[in-house]
């Protein structure tokens, strides 16, 4: 199935009628702003803090996740490079894989380089071009570019394009009678399914 500007617009629609993702969105983009040099752990742990609690991300040990971050060497300037071995870096906790949470954190620090790694993503990704997800970030970028390629969509940024993915798979899981949709998503598709089905 084509990708085309035209539905990724009708998602950028639909994305600015639900007001708390909104919020969400603008308060981690403005907070990161205003700290984007600064990598304290102080500043590092209300940045998880924020991730977590907007984006339910279900982290269990925020402190220890702020000291390991600070501890990682050139981190600022890779970030800041758009090096997408940062995001596996900070993914890489105490034998865990926090690649969702680690693409957000790097994707608030410069979104021009990092497109958001969300399981509802995944599954848009898995439906339109057939992408396996091998969990690295690398391997992400790999298929979010392919998708970009093929559509002719290079130009539209990867926060555009994010928006598109994430409502496309939430709609293929509601299609398919998944349960554990966010309510505010939700309620918006089924007083609107006509413009939702537009996403297809």
């Amino acid at each position: 199935m084509a990708v085309e500007v035209e539905k990724i617009n009708i998602a950028k629609e639909i994305y600015s009628k639900l007001p708390k993702w909104n919020i969400a969105n603008n308060l981690l983009t403005k907070f990161f702003k205003n700290k984007s040099s600064n990598y304290s752990r102080e500043d590092i742990l209300i940045k998880i803090l924020l991730i977590d609690s907007l984006y339910k991300t279900n982290l269990k040990d925020p402190i220890s996740l702020a000291e390991h971050i600070s501890s990682l060497n050139n981190l600022p300037e890779e970030i800041k490079s758009g090096d997408s071995l940062a995001v596996d870096k900070v993914a890489n906790f105490n034998g865990k894989n926090l690649l969702s949470f680690s693409s957000k954190f790097c994707h608030f620090h410069n979104k021009e380089c990092y497109p958001i790694y969300d399981k509802y993503v995944c599954v848009a990704l898995k439906n339109l071009i057939g992408w396996k997800d091998k969990r690295t970030y690398k391997n992400f970028l790999e298929g979010t570019d392919k998708l970009r390629e093929y559509n002719h969509i290079q130009d539209v940024s990867f926060e555009d394009l994010d928006k598109y993915l994430w409502l496309y798979g939430i709609l293929l899981n509601l299609r398919s009678g998944k349960k554990d949709i966010n309510l505010e998503v939700k309620t918006f598709y089924y007083a609107n399914p006509n413009k939702f089905e537009r996403l297809i």
